[in-house]
């Protein structure tokens, strides 16, 4: 299987956190024990430190995408925006981390996605990156900013304008989504990202969602297409991603690979301990009925995604590697049972997450010992 590494090295506006001499050191220590094919890097706009890398890089024949958040932390750099709920209520920053605040602007502002783009071009397009690996390709989660109700969102008069196109009942939906706050009613999931809800208009709100997420990403795809850059998305793992606009099987139409975060050890966004908690406070009755992030649940979510089963295109298997103390305490033994049961799925590899600069040693030791043995 092929291994794709994650590099972050900071936010958008700071100077980068980390030195050229240590990403050298941690890439050539994986890239000599691993299969790796694709570097994902980001997001400070540093270009030296891209350059200095994609000549590192090209040495091993390996290619270099700069990991560039899109519809959160562009905020920081771009007024944009921001996402209004079904109060009308605009949702306001919430700062997490200075350089990673989770504020989502609305995606379906045509001067949102303007300026998304601006960015690019004005501080990335010059660099000569292979490809581009979109993160933050969604709405809010349960888990995002809670009681301000991301997940239930945007009525903006963009928003609104578009319901309005599609002959969405909005007003219909807000009066249901005012009831629905504390219990979605989910009737039935069955896989795959396909989920049943006991009010019809609760399941057509979150079917508009994706598709205004699937447009936008159409549009910014476009542009990077244009600029030769093979594309990959980071996206939520199938049981969550339906909450956030994303709808996975689709979305994987319009770039090269995609990497579902089935982080099962990560208690921060994106986690699936940490996800799972917040939407079981959401789901109503448990219809689900399983553990959302136990190993065979999470490897059968995998081989339905894979491309022999509905994804248009290759998939790696987000896993995290780095070790964050009481954020991600991702250990050998972890790695060991992870890819035993994720490599008899029909994944095209892993892509290990989410910074190689936070990996310890016996940590890639562990993952190339394992892959050398399936």
């Amino acid at each position: 299987m092929e291994v794709t590494v994650q590099i972050y090295c900071g936010g958008y506006v700071k100077k980068p956190e980390v030195s050229f001499d240590l990403i050298k050191e941690k890439f050539l220590y994986a890239a000599d024990r691993l299969p790796v094919t694709k570097v994902l890097m980001g997001w400070p706009s540093d270009k030296a430190l891209y350059e200095r890398t994609l000549e590192l890089l090209a040495k091993k024949n390996i290619k270099l995408y700069l990991w560039f958040s899109v519809f959160s932390e562009t905020g920081t750099v771009k007024n944009l925006s921001p996402l209004v709920d079904f109060s009308g209520n605009k949702i306001e920053r919430d700062i997490i981390k200075e350089d990673e605040d989770f504020f989502f602007c609305c995606p379906n502002n045509a001067d949102n996605i303007k300026k998304i783009l601006e960015i690019y071009d004005e501080n990335f397009s010059s660099i000569g990156f292979n490809g581009i690996f979109l993160d933050k390709i969604r709405y809010p989660s349960f888990a995002n900013n809670p009681g301000k109700n991301g997940v239930f969102s945007c009525f903006c008069p963009e928003c609104v304008k578009y319901y309005k196109s599609v002959n969405f009942d909005y007003k219909k939906a807000v009066s249901a989504l005012s009831n629905h706050e504390n219990t979605l009613n989910i009737t039935e999931y069955k896989g795959n990202g396909k989920y049943f809800f006991k009010d019809e208009i609760i399941q057509e709100f979150f079917r508009i969602k994706a598709e205004i997420i699937f447009n936008s990403l159409k549009n910014i795809c476009d542009h990077f297409n244009k600029q030769g850059l093979e594309i990959g998305f980071d996206v939520f793992a199938p049981f969550l991603a339906p909450f956030t606009g994303q709808d996975i099987i689709k979305l994987s139409s319009l770039c090269d690979f995609i990497k579902p975060m089935m982080y099962r050890v990560t208690n921060a966004p994106a986690g699936l301990p940490f996800e799972t908690n917040a939407l079981e406070r959401h789901a109503g009755n448990n219809v689900i009925g399983k553990n959302l992030y136990s190993l065979g649940f999470c490897a059968e979510e995998l081989n339905k995604l894979s491309i022999s089963c509905g994804s248009s295109c290759d998939v790696y298997a987000g896993i995290e590697i780095n070790r964050v103390k009481d954020l991600a305490e991702a250990d050998t033994a972890y790695i060991e049972e992870t890819i035993n049961a994720f490599s008899k799925t029909k994944i095209k590899g892993y892509a290990l997450s989410w910074n190689l600069l936070d990996m310890p040693q016996e940590n890639i030791d562990k993952t190339a010992a394992m892959l050398k043995m399936q």
